[in-house]
């Protein structure tokens, strides 16, 4: 098993770099056999160090830079310039893209050939932003063409709703539009639900950027720390087939995934935690079909079953549970969490924060607002006409599947 990442934009290298820290911080507290699956999976080694199969992409330097002080990131996997995208899609795709596509390719080819090969890429970026949405849209669309024997997978988070930059939703509808065509899933993150669980569970009441990336990362590694089958850690076998996994709960027609992770606890509360298995799975499943969060479970909705789901428990006894999920079980206690679940699922609780971007951003489509700004970079009004059609039968696809 071997996956890589890139880390696409501030966002994307943000989010990716925080994922890193956490693994490693989490090896502290695993066993030998994690700590090998962990290694052979995320890294390879040269001269008995340990490099990131990850590559860094952004076109302005100062965060990429900051990345690079990590010892497990090496300068020869990143690419950056001096010039932003501007916020703006069809920049990163129509000009950035083009201009830097050997180049992209060239570091590509050279972490397969350190690698030997990898299984699959998980591209990490914003949604909204140009270099993230715009540049990423383009090298996905690349490296499917390009390497075809790789499963790719993206990472996006999604803009706050109440709005960050004046263009943010007609770069999401242009993003989902294009990768929606070569991902073969997409991991949903959203900053206003990071920054409420910030709020209301780890007594954060101003959280910092950093604040918010650490949730999402720590949600991320919740999926990605591997899985061990046994306690007998001698034969290193991961019990979580990645790849798999993912194409189980997607198809060409579904490939939107959410992922909630529950116990959400500031670190002194921790030695507190008293959950049995069968209140944190409640939780969790109450959780996934409201579409709700730990913080506010609607329990007077029914709620609708996740079209696809693969649920993830970590803890003490474990084993001793009978889960009503198809569950895969480990003893690791993930994030000093005496018992923890992870649930990733595909389901029609997306649609409306699908919906608001889709009514923000087809008003701005009528009235032309702002279409200019794309034009001068390859984009025509019927780019978006065409993003917003995918968008909205996705939104009706999604619609299909409530009961």
């Amino acid at each position: 098993m071997s996956i890589g990442f890139i880390q696409l934009g501030q966002c994307g290298n943000q989010i990716g770099h925080s994922l890193f820290d956490f693994m490693l911080q989490e090896t502290q507290m695993s066993s030998p056999g994690a700590q090998a699956l962990l290694n052979e999976i995320f890294f390879f080694e040269r001269k008995n160090k340990l490099i990131a199969k990850s590559l860094l992409i952004d076109m302005e330097p100062k965060v990429v830079d900051r990345c690079l002080k990590a010892d497990y990131y090496d300068k020869t996997f990143s690419l950056t310039k001096q010039e932003g995208s501007g916020n703006n899609w069809a920049y990163g795709f129509n000009n950035h893209g083009p201009a830097n596509k050997n180049a992209i390719l060239q570091i590509m080819d050279t972490l397969l050939e350190e690698c030997g090969y990898l299984e699959c890429l998980f591209l990490i970026s914003s949604l909204a932003g140009g270099t993230g949405s715009g540049l990423g849209s383009y090298i996905l669309e690349l490296m499917s063409d390009r390497y075809p024997e790789i499963e790719f997978f993206n990472i996006c988070v999604m803009p706050h709703l109440t709005g960050e930059v004046i263009l943010q939703s007609l770069n999401t509808i242009l993003t989902i539009g294009s990768i929606y065509q070569h991902s073969e899933g997409i991991i949903l993150l959203q900053n206003d639900e990071a920054q409420a669980l910030c709020n209301n569970l780890l007594n954060l009441k101003s959280p910092s950027l950093n604040d918010i990336n650490q949730v999402m990362s720590t949600n991320l590694a919740s999926f990605f720390w591997p899985c061990l089958t046994n306690q007998v850690y001698s034969t290193f076998h991961n019990n979580l087939q990645y790849v798999q996994e993912l194409l189980n709960i997607t198809n060409n027609q579904y490939k939107l995934l959410q992922l909630n992770q529950i116990p959400q606890l500031p670190q002194q509360s921790k030695a507190f935690q008293n959950d049995t298995w069968s209140a944190l799975e409640k939780r969790i499943q109450q959780m996934v079909m409201t579409g709700t969060k730990e913080y506010n479970i609607n329990w007077h909705k029914k709620g609708q079953q996740p079209f696809k789901q693969l649920m993830l428990a970590r803890g003490i006894d474990v084993k001793k549970h009978q889960f009503n999920w198809n569950t895969v079980q480990d003893e690791h206690q993930f994030n000093k969490n005496e018992k923890s679940i992870t649930v990733l699922h595909n389901s029609s609780n997306i649609i409306e924060s699908l919906n608001q971007i889709s009514d923000r951003s087809n008003q701005m489509i009528q009235e032309r607002a702002y279409i200019y700004q794309y034009e001068k970079f390859g984009v025509k009004i019927s780019d978006f006409q065409e993003s917003m059609g995918i968008v909205e039968g996705i939104i009706n696809d999604y619609e299909q599947l409530i009961q």
